[in-house]
């Protein structure tokens, strides 16, 4: 069993003033891959410091995406992102995370794992100019996604989690979804971890763990609390790890290690400690600094425990 922080860590900018750049950024990813370590995580993310929403960050640098407007609404949390506008074809440049993904690497002596908003959810928030056709959208981003994937790789990931909280809201098209998913992860030999935010995976599950390449099914066990009953109805698949997120970012309430462990003992059909991965519901980053990592310490220690 181990511990995982599935999304951001909030920072402070030094001045209190706007997001910092260059040094300053560096200096942020630095302290928030230090506290995630010191808080006890077996599996870290690089903070997500230097983006300022799930959408920005990758999209604007693809060839055929420009960034609109800021919008309410992402889907899973609600929060705020650009729109993605698609005013060409959609195309890979160069690799992306992979300089930051090398540095929070050179940070501590944890696994990082790079997380990326997947093909599917980027069709459901673009703005689409070009293709009238929004398979076509969400096959662009999955093209282009892979060839980002495989760049990780070639930097030495061994893991990358996909957000794709969208699905979560229009569930009907999960067909399209598995043609998208196998795009994604062609010729990816890293383990790939499927996350969910904001609401339960009945009406998908127990087809999506049959994606192919999928190592990880990691689910938001807060607002998705009934995920947890189909476990009983369905055997979890022997060649998949599962990921639990018991620890909630919109709250400021700090998770009892022993509350933590009772969901793990209370469940039924969850697969041997050796493949679960206790972690975050959603992102941390709105929080006080201070209860993110007792969050985090939380974790880390309901792991002990079990």
């Amino acid at each position: 069993m181990i511990a995982t922080n599935n999304g951001s860590y909030p920072w402070k900018s030094p001045d209190g003033g706007g997001p910092p750049d260059g040094e300053a950024l560096d200096r942020i990813t630095r302290e928030a891959v230090d506290a995630q370590t010191r808080a006890g995580l077996d599996l870290i993310t690089d903070g997500l410091v230097r983006r300022h929403d799930p959408v920005s960050y990758v999209a604007a640098h693809l060839d055929g995406v420009t960034l609109g407007e800021a919008r309410s609404g992402f889907p899973g949390s609600g929060g705020r992102y650009r729109v993605p506008l698609v005013t060409a074809e959609i195309a890979w440049k160069k690799p992306i995370l992979a300089e930051d993904f090398l540095f929070a690497k050179g940070g501590g002596p944890k696994p990082v794992k790079p997380v990326l908003t997947g093909p599917y959810t980027l069709s459901r928030v673009a703005e689409d100019r070009v293709y009238n056709d929004r398979m076509a959208v969400a096959m662009g981003f999955a093209i282009a996604l892979n060839a980002e994937l495989k760049g990780l790789q070639a930097a030495g990931a061994t893991w990358a989690q996909i957000d794709e909280p969208a699905l979560l809201e229009t569930k009907e098209d999960f067909p399209t979804f598995t043609r998208l998913w196998e795009v994604l992860g062609r010729g990816v030999g890293i383990a790939l971890c499927l996350h969910f935010d904001g609401a339960d995976i009945r009406g998908l599950y127990p087809g999506v763990t049959r994606l192919k390449r999928l190592s990880c099914l990691s689910l938001d066990c807060v607002r998705g609390r009934a995920s947890l009953d189909l476990l009983q109805d369905a055997p979890f698949p022997e060649t998949l790890s599962l990921g639990l997120g018991l620890v909630d970012g919109r709250t400021e309430r700090v998770e009892a290690p022993e509350a933590i462990v009772s969901v793990l003992r209370t469940t039924r059909g969850l697969p041997p400690a050796e493949r679960i991965l206790l972690g975050t519901a959603s992102d941390l980053g709105g929080l006080p600094p201070g209860t993110a990592f007792a969050k985090l310490e939380a974790l880390a220690r309901a792991r002990d425990l079990a």
